[in-house]
């Protein structure tokens, strides 16, 4: 195993204050770097900016002799980073959680593999337990607990990873640092407890005065993996998804009660307003599409991730689709009977949904990575998608108006196809530049 990081004239502005200029660093294998400094003087930014997740205001960092930004899915399978947060969903298990984390990062570990490493971490009896009823310290052993399996991973990028950790915690992950050391791997931590590894190879940065890789997977893991785990996470939150519905069959069923009873009126009205309640109805889970993987630091590791990040950002699309949006498609024909429509009027309304809801939800990660940690961010996200969503209106609602007047609906259905296409190919690219974007 070999490994070298290198910094060549790095410099870092953050929040118009530059927190260090001219860095240059060279970091063979089996070195550890230790990058010490006060709160505030850049050690996370520089940890982040070492990992791909920022981009340096100036300079270049390479992983052996190439730039990030060349090998991006070589690095995401080379290097190991466990942010601040643990990157936990507190609706999975550990084991779960731990299995999502090895994928996303290229390793392919069995269960067994997996339980193995987070009884050595101290979490013995908790594998299957909800993340969320786990301590600090038990959480942070959790995101530990992948560094059991990552011993074919030349690079470990750790930031503060002993906080909560207690004495005998302290000392396994010690014993981790200096294996991962004598298989000739590098580790850069930070860290303002003082930490026994002063014995081996290492540097020390101070800010303060700073002038055998896992054999890869396909794409569709990583698909596949964030796809199983937002649908897992949307059937434990039911109520997220039942509430759309709840909106959705409130809102359709509000115009009959104030229009009247009128079947020819009903029966005109009835495609725009099914529409516009679902164009409505999907904006309401897109606000929370990236919000808690940011928030519990998740979203970090996809962006590292070994895989494509527009086929995982595809992933969570497909699952808010399957969760939310797909309810709102089933209850459909049973709205359009308060409207007196036709059993054929009934399934060309179904039909269109199911064609054009996917662009909603795909038009709409767009606006929700845009709007990502923004303050007001639902409503800026609704200002921005809304309007391009409206052909998909158009053409849905009056699919049902023509095949009700007796015309061909054919064209209709052509157009919202291509829709459907271009927004699977550029959606998912658009949103993945958006998430980089939000992150620095």
């Amino acid at each position: 195993m070999t490994a070298t990081l290198a910094l060549d004239q790095v410099s870092c502005l953050r929040g118009g204050r530059t927190l260090f200029s001219g860095l240059n660093l060279q970091l063979p294998g089996g070195q550890l770097l230790r990058v010490a400094g006060a709160n505030g003087a850049g050690k996370t930014s520089l940890l982040r900016l070492m990992c791909g997740l920022l981009s340096p205001t100036e300079g270049r960092v390479l992983w052996r002799g190439q730039p990030l930004a060349a090998q991006r899915e070589q690095w995401g399978r080379d290097l190991v980073y466990l942010g601040h947060a643990a990157a936990l969903k507190d609706d999975l298990s550990p084991l779960d959680n731990l299995l999502t984390a090895c994928t996303l990062g290229g390793q392919a570990v069995e269960r067994v593999a997996a339980l193995h490493a987070l009884a050595e971490a101290g979490l013995r009896g908790f594998e299957r337990t909800p993340a969320r009823r786990l301590s600090q310290g038990q959480r942070r052993r959790c995101g530990l607990a992948r560094l059991v399996l990552a011993r074919s991973s030349p690079m470990w990028v750790l930031d503060e990873p002993f906080n909560a950790l207690d004495t005998a915690a302290t000392a396994w992950l010690e014993a981790l640092i200096r294996a991962q050391l004598l298989r000739g791997g590098s580790v850069v931590l930070t860290s303002h407890q003082g930490v026994a590894l002063d014995d081996t190879p290492h540097q020390v940065l101070s800010l303060s005065h700073a002038p055998d890789s896992a054999a890869p997977q396909g794409w569709l893991e990583g698909f596949a993996c964030i796809f199983q785990r937002d649908l897992r996470i949307a059937l434990r939150r039911r109520t997220d998804s039942l509430a759309a519905v709840v909106f959705f069959v409130m809102v359709v069923s509000l115009f009959p009660l104030g229009v009247g009873p009128e079947p020819a009126l009903l029966r005109t009205m009835a495609p725009g307003v099914v529409w516009v309640a679902a164009l409505l109805a999907c904006t309401l889970p897109l606000a929370r599409l990236f919000a808690d993987d940011l928030q519990d630091g998740t979203l970090e590791q996809l962006l590292l991730s070994a895989h494509p990040l527009p086929l995982l950002v595809l992933g969570k699309i497909c699952a808010h689709w399957c969760g939310s949006v797909l309810l709102l498609v089933l209850v459909s024909p049973l709205l359009a009977l308060q409207f007196d429509l036709s059993a054929s009027a009934t399934g060309v309304l179904l039909l269109t949904l199911l064609v054009g809801s996917p662009v909603l939800s795909l038009v709409g990660a767009i606006g929700a990575a845009l709007t990502l940690g923004l303050r007001g961010g639902g409503v800026l996200m609704s200002l921005l998608t809304l309007p391009l969503v409206i052909p998909v209106l158009i053409f849905g609602a009056g699919a049902v108006e023509a095949h009700s007047a007796g015309l061909g609906v054919g064209g209709h259905f052509s157009l919202l196809g291509a829709l459907l296409l271009l927004s699977l190919f550029a959606a998912p690219l658009v949103t993945s530049a958006a998430l980089r974007i939000s992150m620095e």
